[in-house]
């Protein structure tokens, strides 16, 4: 009974961890834009970007809004030549179609700018993220 007892608790085991599928880290993010108003949303999907967010970032009156709109169209330019170039793979999936016609509020661009700086201190020495 006991050796039986083994090889069931043996078989859930293995069974249970070949099943486990490591969560993926996603560093895709949303700009959404409501079709009824002009107010535009960021939607992160990266697990360690709200703790990273509230231990490095300034408060948003820190910089200007012109500064974070300058410093979002450098990094989104960045951003998108890296995704052309690694075709889209790697924490660089998706391409930023970043209007510097619109005026997305500081509030947005704030987020962006934080993000930006989180992809350049987790993985930018890696895939030499940096505005250019």
């Amino acid at each position: 009974m006991k050796r039986l007892t083994l090889w069931v608790f043996l078989l859930l085991f293995v069974t249970g961890c070949a099943f486990q599928a490591t969560p993926k880290r996603d560093r895709n993010f949303l700009i959404q834009s409501p079709e009824d108003k002009e107010e535009y949303e960021l939607i992160i999907i990266d697990p360690g970007f709200d703790t990273w967010f509230h231990t490095n970032a300034k408060p948003i009156s820190y910089y200007s809004k012109n500064y974070y709109e300058t410093k979002n169209r450098l990094y989104v330019n960045a951003w998108n030549g890296l995704h052309h170039q690694y075709k889209g793979r790697g924490p660089f999936e998706n391409y930023i179609q970043y209007d510097q016609s619109i005026d997305y509020g500081i509030e947005l661009n704030y987020q962006l700018f934080w993000y930006f700086k989180y992809v350049e201190a987790t993985v930018g020495k890696r895939y030499n993220f940096q505005p250019l």
